[in-house]
């Protein structure tokens, strides 16, 4: 079973309240999104660690102990917004060097064709996820099940 990861934007105030109470954090994403509620949500799927492991633009976020999830960062407005501009900074040809330098430290051999493909669509959605969570002032999550 591979380990999905799920970006959420949220109000930056229902952030304040979700960290003072992490456990409510399970209940509260279930209920809106049962409801339809106002979070936006990007899946990841596997891609989420290498987010998080080739993407320095991203600012670390607090990790969040308390959930039913295997990890969960959270990341206040201000620090959205900060990464949101780093990560607009990237071209795609960047990111394709990026991948190149990681799998030749992996293993010696270029990348998988479909496999940077598939990652660099994956980088455009994140970064355009990232940029209307900003927009809108939104805190976000992350969360791996």
């Amino acid at each position: 079973m591979s380990v999905q990861g799920l970006f959420y934007a949220l109000p930056r105030h229902g952030l304040r309240a979700l960290l003072v109470e992490p456990s409510g954090i399970d209940d509260y994403l279930q209920r809106n999104a049962e409801q339809g509620g106002p979070l936006a949500t990007l899946d990841q799927g596997s891609l989420w660690q290498q987010d998080m492991q080739r993407l320095p633009e991203i600012e670390a976020g607090v990790a969040v102990d308390g959930t039913l999830a295997q990890h969960c960062w959270a990341w206040p407005a201000d620090l959205v917004t900060d990464s949101a501009q780093r990560l607009a900074t990237i071209s795609a040809s960047q990111l394709v060097q990026r991948m190149h330098a990681w799998q030749k430290a992996q293993d010696g051999t270029p990348p998988d064709m479909d496999a940077l493909r598939q990652w660099v669509r994956s980088q455009a959605a994140l970064r355009s996820f990232w940029q209307a969570a900003a927009q809108r002032r939104d805190a976000m999550l992350l969360y791996v099940v």
